[in-house]
This record gives structure tokens, C-alpha cells and sequence, in this order.
């Protein structure tokens, strides 16, 4: 019966338990049944594979307990070059050759291959080289590697009690569970048991070089003795082909021993550090730049001597600039650390400040990290951002929370990510050392550069070297550094973003500041009429809206004149009402005389009423999101018109429409106003760009 090599019950895995036992019956085959060439070189090609594998293993694992298996992988690769050896040996002095010619190839390709890559034409070159390797493998790797396991064995033994005591003495602190307690105890029990086989698996890697030397001295002397006296060749020519032949099976086979043997090093060196060498290597090597700068000069001054200069001048030069790299990263961040606004969390700060989430921060590649440097003082990030909060307090009285600015090394190195209270409102990619050139109407300017959409406002730019941008400074073109870019992305998100900064603490302290000017004031926005939560909601929903919040004791007093039973919407219409003229300041522009011009969409009651989203009969809003797509297509023509002129997006309606246009057109056109004809103050003309009429979209 044929044994099911899939598991039914855990599709998709294969039932691999049945291929070991097999390869290792294979092997044993191999020993005793006579093999073609053709199956030779499959063998050897088999070695090979599984010898890297091993090898690429051991030098990716992160702790030894990820390769416990490496003791008995280096016992089936050791049976598997012997096997290899004896099937050759078989194949070599047993040749049915007439010729030396015909002899060359009896045990295959690879092996004749390799002993004509060694030893080519001279027998003395191969068996020169097949002992370098031989040497090299016996007397430093394995020698050191036997060694290492030993100790490696001898320490986690004497080890294992102290380890044990101090499992038991976190299981009675309380400091871990049962079950914790019983899972270290099998980790600490599974370590010794693999340094113990890892002792034993060094004393494998020492006897297969020994073998190997052995194999390939009984080649030559078995195959110089078959070739004078079974085929009458003379000395040269026996010489000749059994020497290439034993180089050749020897290369094939102790090729293989040496990575595994170089990976039996690495697994027996290998501290659980948690990382991989791929990792540790060159951080620990890069450690301390001044090493770098002292090996590079070292190589700079031998360069100077009769030796060649071209090779170590480059090294010198690749040494010196991994130096100066280094170092440049290294003094980014500390001064990144050290003027951050909000540092980083210590050791010492309890768990609760550990779960703290920082209401804004801007996460940073690598090669941003120059943007905060301390000597770009007034371009720098850090200037640039505390200009932002400014700017923001002045113009819609929303005290914005230090910005934390840290580097992220699982970004790509020239992106960027804007987050909220940890999730990401933005983001994109900053070319620190080009300028972005930009133009209002959509246009980028026909020189050479890198395409790119500018963050903040979605329009097409380039980035530009620093001399190209400055020929384009007078062309119309709006320019910018790296810095400028990110901090304008960060205004432009804070601003459609600053309701949500107004928290119930938040607006505590804005009724702290009040109660500091004018207290009888402060004194009338109490519970149970006035509470937090219910003055928090008509500040967030002004700050939608886009009107400032800088002048609260204004707003406080429009507040207390509203009923106790009046509705947020209704609160928000009369503060709206009473600060129109600074609602428009921001929406006109000027025209030729110098007048103020109001360019915007109108719409009337028939386009509510024909897109669903206001009863005909009723007059109520429907919160239908079918309803307010519709009315979108209603006017998105007409906004359209007004971005392509690098005007502000503005829809004017009936003041009892006003909120429900808002609220249906919130989000789905990012930065649209939604005016009321009587907020519109005088001296200020309303020039419509399109009216938004039913048969349009019909």
C-alpha cells in the first residue's frame, strides 16, 4: 500500500515525514548498487543545492533554536559526500576505458569539469589546490568549529540549573503563569539538547575532511596502479587522468563539506540576539564611524607606497564615504532626538505614558531626516512646523499639540507620513536635496526633472535641481524646498482636520482662557444647560464649517442668547450670521477696479428637491448617500471651473438649505464652502460661475 503523502487534514502541508527516511534508504543505496555518470552528476548537483541551503540558513536564523535540525541535516550531507565518494571511486577504478581520452569522463561531467577547472593540464596544480581547501577546511574552519561546540555545549549544561531556579523564581513572584513557566522550561531543555548534538555534529564535519583526504589518496594510487598495469598506459598518462579524476571527485565533495562546515561555525557562534547576521553584521561594524575613518586612512596611506594604489585609493574612498554617511545619519538623529517637541518615551516612564498616542506626528525616511537639521534654523522642519501651529492659532484659534517628528526605518528613505493620534492622514515622497516646481493652473514647466504631484493640493509639479528652479523663480511658478512642501501638506491637513484637535480637554482650557477675561461670561456656560461636550460639539462644528474659533468670547456670548433648547445647527446659523464677513474674507478676490468678487456655484430648492436629498412637501433633509451623490453631479461641473482658475470652491443657497448642502457635500469634494446668499455682506458683488440646474444633469 502506498503510503498518502498529503495530509487530508492539514491541506495544504505535504507529509514530508516520509521523504527523510527515504532519502536516508537512498543512501545506503548508493553505497552498494553501481550508478551511471548521469546519476552521478544529479547526485552531486543535490549536494550542492542542500550544502547552500544550509549554509544560507545558518546565516539568515535569528536565534540556534530556528536550525535544531542543522545536527542532523550535517549527518545526512555527511552520508550523502560519502556516498558520493564511494559511487566515484567505484566509477573511477572500475573505468571501461580504452583510451586516457575515453577515461576522463567515466565519472561524469562535474567531476571531470572540476578536475579540469583545478588542475587543467598539470596533475601537480590540482593536487595543490585540492589541499589548500583541504587544509583550510580541516585546520581553521573545522578545528575552530569543533571547538566552539564544545563550549557552546560545556556552558549551556552548566547552565541549565541556574536557568531552571530562575524559571521557578518568576513562577512564585508571579512574575510569569504556569504555562509560561513550562514553556522556557522546554526552550532551556531543547538549547542544551542542540548544543549537545551540536558538539557531537562537529566531530561529523572533522571526519568527513579526514575521509576526504583518505578517498582521494586511494584514487590516485589505485587509479596510477589500474592504468600501468590493467590498461598499459604509461606513467604520464595514468598520472594525468586519475589525478584529474581524484582532484576532480575530491572538489566535488569537499567544496560542500566547506559550507557546511563554514555554516556549523555560524551556528555555533550565533548569540540569540533576535536578529539576523544579514542584520547584525553591519550594525555592529558600523557602529563607530571613527573605525571606518581609520582603516580608510590606513588604505589611503599604503596606497601611497609602491603597492597599487587603484584598489586600495577605492577602498580608502568607499570606506571614507560609508563613514561620512554614517555619521551624517547618526548626528541627524540626535538632533532630531534632542529637539523634538515631544520625546521620545524613556525606560523609566510607567506603562500608562508607554500608551500614550501622540495627537500629531510626522514619521520620516532616512534621507529626510537632514530636513530637521539645527543649521537650516529658519527652512528647518522644526521651524517650519512651529510656524505652522502659529499660523493656525492666528487664524482659526486652534491651539494645535506639539507635532512629533521621528525617523521610521520601515519607511521607504524619501517618504514621509502625517498621523493623527497614530493613524495616517497623509503622506508622500520628498526629494530633500531638489525644489518642487508648481503652477496654479496645472501646467509644469518644460525643462529637465522628476514628475510629481504636489502633496497638498493634488497639482502636477516636478522636481527640479536648485539652479533650474532659480531660472524659473520669474516664469510664474510657484517653488519650494523639500521642507516647505511637507509643512504645507501639514497646514492643509490641520485646517480640514482641526475640529477633531477640539476635545473635551481642549475645550476646558479654551473656557479657562475665557474665564481669565471674562469671568461673569465663562460663569454662564455651565451644566447642566452648558456642557462640555455640548459647547465642544458647536466649536468642532464651526471649525467644519471653516470659521475661526479665535474669537470664543464673541461666540460665548452668541451662545448664552440661544435658548436652552435650541439645536446645534440652530446655534451655528447664528454665530455664522454674525461673523459673515469673515466667513467671505477668505472666498473674494478682487477684479480689475478693485472691487471685492465673490465667484461661486449657485444652487437653488429644485436641485435639493430633484436630487432626493430635500422632501418637495416636507422640506426635510433626506440622509441618503445616493441622494447627496446625485447632488454632486449637480455641481461638480461648475466647481470644476472655478479649481481650473485656482479659485476656492464655493456654493452659494437659500439660508435655510445651507447646512444640508454642507453636510452632503462634506467629504466628497474635500475643501468646498457652502455660503447662504445672506451671509454675503455688502460691498462684496456675487459673480455666479454656473448655476446648477436640473436639466444640466438630466
Amino acid at each position: 500500500m502506498i503510503p498518502n503523502l498529503i495530509d487530508t487534514q492539514n491541506k495544504p502541508a505535504l507529509r514530508m515525514e516520509w521523504l527523510v527516511p527515504a532519502a536516508f534508504i537512498a543512501l545506503v543505496a548508493v553505497l552498494v548498487v553501481p550508478l551511471p555518470p548521469i546519476a552521478m552528476d544529479a547526485l552531486i548537483a543535490i549536494n550542492f543545492a542542500l550544502s547552500g541551503l544550509v549554509l544560507a540558513t545558518a546565516a539568515n536564523m535569528r536565534k540556534p533554536l530556528d536550525f535544531s535540525v542543522f545536527p542532523a541535516l550535517v549527518l545526512g550531507t555527511t552520508l550523502l559526500r560519502l556516498g558520493i565518494n564511494i559511487a566515484s571511486t567505484r566509477l573511477i577504478l572500475g573505468m571501461d576505458a580504452n583510451t586516457p581520452e575515453e577515461g576522463r569522463a567515466v565519472a561524469g561531467s562535474v567531476i571531470e569539469a572540476f578536475g579540469e577547472i583545478a588542475a587543467g593540464r598539470n596533475p601537480i596544480v590540482g593536487l595543490s589546490v585540492f589541499a589548500m581547501l583541504v587544509v583550510v577546511q580541516f585546520v581553521v574552519v573545522t578545528r575552530g568549529s569543533v571547538r566552539m561546540g564544545e563550549v557552546s555545549a560545556r556552558f549551556a549544561l552548566d547552565a541549565l540549573p541556574g536557568r531552571q531556579m530562575a524559571i521557578d523564581a518568576d513562577l512564585a513572584s508571579g512574575a510569569i503563569t504556569a504555562t509560561q513557566a513550562s514553556e522556557r522550561r522546554e526552550v532551556v531543555l531543547r538549547e542544551a539538547d542542540f548544543h549537545g548534538a551540536m558538539d557531537g555534529a562537529g566531530r561529523f564535519v572533522r571526519g568527513d575532511a579526514v575521509a576526504g583526504i583518505v578517498i582521494v589518496l586511494v584514487n590516485i594510487v589505485g587509479g596510477f596502479v589500474v592504468g600501468m598495469i590493467q590498461k598499459n598506459w604509461t606513467v604520464a598518462q595514468s598520472l594525468q587522468v586519475f589525478t584529474l579524476l581524484a582532484v576532480g571527485d575530491g572538489l566535488v565533495t569537499q567544496i560542500p563539506a566547506f559550507l557546511v562546515a563554514t555554516a556549523s561555525g555560524l551556528v555555533a557562534a550565533k548569540a540569540a540576539s533576535g536578529e539576523t547576521l544579514g542584520a547584525e553584521i553591519p550594525r555592529q561594524l558600523g557602529a563607530r564611524p571613527v573605525t571606518l575613518w581609520i582603516v580608510a586612512g590606513l588604505l589611503a596611506a599604503m596606497s601611497m607606497t609602491p603597492l597599487p594604489t587603484v584598489p586600495l585609493l577605492g577602498a580608502s574612498l568607499l570606506l571614507a564615504a560609508a563613514a561620512w554617511w554614517i555619521g551624517r545619519v547618526r548626528v541627524a538623529a540626535k538632533k532630531l532626538a534632542a529637539h523634538t517637541e515631544r520625546s521620545a518615551l524613556s525606560a523609566s516612564e510607567s506603562l500608562e505614558d508607554a500608551l500614550e498616542i501622540e495627537a500629531i506626528s510626522i514619521d520620516l525616511g532616512l534621507d529626510l531626516l537632514m530636513l530637521a537639521h539645527e543649521e537650516r534654523a529658519e527652512l528647518g522642519l522644526l521651524s517650519l512646523v512651529a510656524g505652522v501651529r502659529r499660523r493656525l492659532a492666528m487664524e482659526l484659534g486652534v491651539v494645535v499639540p506639539s507635532v512629533r517628528i521621528r525617523d521610521d526605518p520601515n519607511l521607504p528613505t524619501d517618504s514621509y507620513v502625517i498621523r493623527m493620534r497614530g493613524a495616517a492622514v497623509g503622506g508622500g515622497v520628498l526629494r530633500p536635496r531638489h525644489m518642487l516646481v508648481m503652477d496654479s493652473k496645472g501646467g509644469v514647466p518644460d525643462v529637465a526633472g522628476e514628475l510629481a504631484t504636489e502633496p497638498a493640493f493634488g497639482l502636477p509639479a516636478m522636481w527640479v535641481v536648485a539652479s533650474t528652479a532659480k531660472n524659473l523663480e520669474g516664469q510664474g511658478f510657484a517653488i519650494a524646498d523639500a521642507g516647505g512642501v511637507l509643512a504645507t501638506h501639514l497646514l492643509e491637513l490641520l485646517r480640514k482636520k482641526a475640529w477633531e484637535l477640539i476635545t473635551l480637554e481642549e475645550t476646558a482650557k479654551m473656557l479657562e482662557r475665557l474665564r481669565a477675561r471674562s469671568p461673569n461670561l465663562a460663569s454662564m456656560l455651565t451644566p447642566p444647560v452648558w456642557g462640555l461636550d455640548r459647547i465642544r460639539g458647536i466649536l468642532q462644528e464651526l471649525l467644519r464649517e471653516g470659521i475661526a474659533i479665535r474669537d470664543i468670547e464673541k461666540i460665548a456670548e452668541l451662545m448664552v442668547s440661544m435658548p436652552a433648547t435650541a439645536l446645534l445647527e440652530q446655534t451655528v446659523a447664528v454665530v455664522r450670521s454674525v461673523v459673515s464677513i469673515d466667513v467671505c474674507d477668505r472666498l473674494t478676490t478682487h477684479n480689475s477696479s478693485g472691487k471685492r468678487i465673490l465667484r461661486a456655484v449657485w444652487m437653488d430648492e429644485s436641485v435639493m428637491i430633484s436630487s432626493g436629498a430635500l422632501g418637495a412637501a416636507s422640506r426635510s433633509v433626506v440622509p441618503e448617500a445616493a441622494a447627496a451623490e446625485k447632488l454632486l453631479r449637480f455641481v461638480a461641473p461648475g466647481l470644476r471651473d472655478l479649481l481650473r482658475q485656482g479659485l476656492p470652491a464655493v456654493v452659494v443657497t437659500p439660508k435655510h438649505l445651507r447646512a444640508a448642502v454642507s453636510r452632503a457635500l462634506r467629504g466628497r469634494l474635500g475643501d468646498v464652502s457652502v455660503i447662504s446668499r445672506e451671509e454675503i455682506p455688502e460691498g462684496v458683488e456675487l459673480v455666479l460661475a454656473e448655476t446648477a440646474q436640473v436639466e444640466a444633469v438630466q
